[in-house]
């Protein structure tokens, strides 16, 4: 008995002093660090006042503590993602600055006869673009005898030129260079290799014709003759003559079909031509013409579509008639609707290659 009762003690006090580790410890993590004139109120335990030494070596800890609490307080807090900001906004001025490239531009000005077009008025604009500013520069170069400019001494992304001279039309495209070192592909100037613009040099106007005209027309097998001169559908004859095919049926972007057009020029010959080249052809090529111009399309072809869409130079009439012309076809969809045709261009009918036209104004 009496030993059974010795466990029983031993237990109980153990629970106490339990019970009074946990609360002290509770109250000491929620008790906020004590200054030195604080050490004579500290909480009690068991009755008993717990006093805080307060002697030299602890309070200057307790001061550094306090003065280390207050100087992370007061420093400002970083932004969330301010870091990664920082770093686009860094490679966002490196891409920019990728911009403001040093232009330098050797051109040579020359005629259809190769022969280089002396004391033209070449205007520049230069695009720029970096990280503190972007716009437009424009300036004037002449060039020289031999038809030789250069331009230099400015940065930018961008050169487009535009020479001018009484008596000549510009007759390239090509007029603008890219020289931001960004761009996939840029620019590269060689000053022994001049970038050659094309100038047609005038011979004197003529009188052309505006083709300029739309048809629908019902689907057949039999040849289609267009002329270009007066503008109408005609028996036989004309200019052009075409000839469609198509499988019957529907054809759709959705059910696709087999069709095909074939483009003959009457008593003359075809070329395709590139829609810019068309623009600043300023006379009929002199030959490279072929027969006939066909389009095929089958209805398993991965590019398949029902119409086209494309730039053409024709020699007619036995050289009577030259024309530069976009075609616009369009198959007809439904067995019985109509099928698209559409012409733009240009027609000399006075059996010269000549398509200056206007001088106020022979057309177009």
């Amino acid at each position: 008995m009496k030993i059974r009762r010795s466990i029983y003690w031993f237990a109980a006090i153990a629970v106490v002093l339990i019970a009074v580790l946990l609360w002290h410890g509770k109250n000491t993590l929620e008790t906020p660090l004590a200054t030195p004139a604080e050490t004579n109120a500290l909480p009690s335990v068991a009755g008993r006042a717990v006093a805080q030494p307060t002697n030299a070596i602890n309070r200057p800890r307790l001061a550094q503590a306090a003065s280390n609490t207050a100087t992370v307080r007061n420093q400002p807090r970083p932004q969330p993602g301010q870091g990664a900001t920082d770093g686009k906004v860094a490679l966002l001025k490196e891409i920019l600055n990728g911009n403001d490239a040093d232009i330098v531009f050797y051109g040579h000005l020359e005629d259809q006869f190769s022969n280089g077009v002396a004391g033209a008025e070449v205007n520049f604009s230069i695009q720029y673009e970096d990280a503190t500013d972007r716009g437009v520069r424009r300036g004037q170069v002449v060039s020289d005898g031999n038809g030789l400019f250069t331009i230099s001494g400015y940065t930018g992304a961008n050169l487009g030129i535009m020479p001018k001279k009484p008596g000549y039309a510009l007759a390239t495209t090509g007029t603008s260079f890219r020289y931001s070192q960004i761009s996939p592909r840029f620019f590269v100037p060689d000053a022994n290799n001049p970038t050659v613009i094309q100038m047609r040099k005038l011979q004197g106007a003529e009188p052309l014709v505006t083709i300029n005209k739309a048809y629908k027309l019902p689907y057949t097998d039999a040849p289609i003759f267009f002329d270009f001169v007066t503008g109408n559908v005609v028996p036989n004859g004309g200019d052009l003559e075409v000839i469609i095919t198509r499988t019957p049926g529907p054809i759709t972007q959705r059910n696709h079909g087999d069709w095909s057009i074939n483009l003959m020029a009457v008593n003359g010959g075809i070329m395709e031509s590139d829609p810019q080249a068309a623009q600043v052809a300023f006379e009929a090529p002199a030959n490279g013409y072929q027969n006939n111009y066909l389009v095929q399309m089958n209805h398993d072809d991965p590019h398949w579509f029902d119409n086209i869409q494309k730039e053409f130079f024709l020699s007619s009439r036995n050289g009577q008639v030259y024309s530069k012309f976009s075609l616009n076809f369009g198959i007809n969809g439904d067995p019985n609707g109509p099928m698209w045709f559409q012409f733009k261009g240009a027609a000399n009918a006075n059996g010269s290659r000549n398509w200056e036209g206007d001088a106020n104004t022979m057309k177009p």
